[in-house]
């Protein structure tokens, strides 16, 4: 016999348990044990064991919010924070945009020139500008055209006595049409009879020359 798959059932869980969930339920080494079968956590609710691990690069990447997000933080707050504020958030603009997701987003820019970099005014409209964009709005700001169809021309009107001739022809069943076979058509022709002028038919001498086949240039031989 083999080995049993289960455990038997005990007094305190009476149902019988796998070898394997028992396998899976033993807490891994990396897990702070407190005597209890649980991890050690703070009076805060925080494990003890996040407290000392080492974070990783990839975490420490992906931990950093987006790029754009950096830059409108610093436009938006630049007269408010002061110069030790905007400086860490310099850092952290550094450090995002050399991250691998920077790269993969395809959001990366220059530092060096985003700093040199003059914000260009928007030119103002001339008269002319402002004249055509007037005259564009006073010509969508009216009222819209009334655009009802023309009336519909009809005849002349006739008595319902004069209508009832036509009105009685159209509304029977209409007399469907009987199809023939091929074979009583008068232009029906048998395929396995050979028409009489083909029998006597002379070839003549430029459908033989096109009858021939070409002559294929054959490789010279080794």
């Amino acid at each position: 016999m083999g080995k049993p798959k289960y455990d038997p059932p005990t007094p305190n869980y009476p149902y019988k348990i796998s070898k394997r969930l028992n396998m899976l339920s033993v807490p891994k080494k990396r897990i702070l044990d407190t005597g209890e079968g649980m991890p050690a956590y703070t009076p805060r609710g925080i494990r003890k064991s996040a407290l000392y691990s080492h974070i990783s690069d990839r975490v420490n990447d992906a931990a950093y919010p987006y790029l754009r997000r950096f830059l409108i933080l610093k436009k938006a707050y630049k007269h408010m924070f002061s110069k030790n504020r905007l400086e860490r958030i310099d850092h952290m603009i550094e450090a995002a945009n050399a991250t691998c997701y920077s790269k993969l987003a395809n959001c990366v820019i220059d530092l060096k020139k985003q700093d040199t970099k003059e914000v260009k005014k928007k030119k103002g409209w001339s008269e002319s500008e402002w004249k055509k964009h007037m005259d564009y709005i006073s010509q969508i700001a009216g009222p819209k055209r009334d655009f009802k169809p023309p009336p519909l021309r009809r005849g002349k009107s006739k008595p319902l006595d004069e209508l009832l001739p036509r009105i009685n022809q159209i509304c029977f069943f209409p007399e469907f049409k009987l199809y023939k076979r091929l074979s009583q058509d008068t232009g029906y022709r048998n395929p396995v009879k050979v028409a009489p002028k083909a029998l006597t038919y002379v070839i003549s001498d430029r459908v033989k020359k096109l009858a021939t086949p070409r002559a294929i240039p054959q490789p010279d031989s080794f």
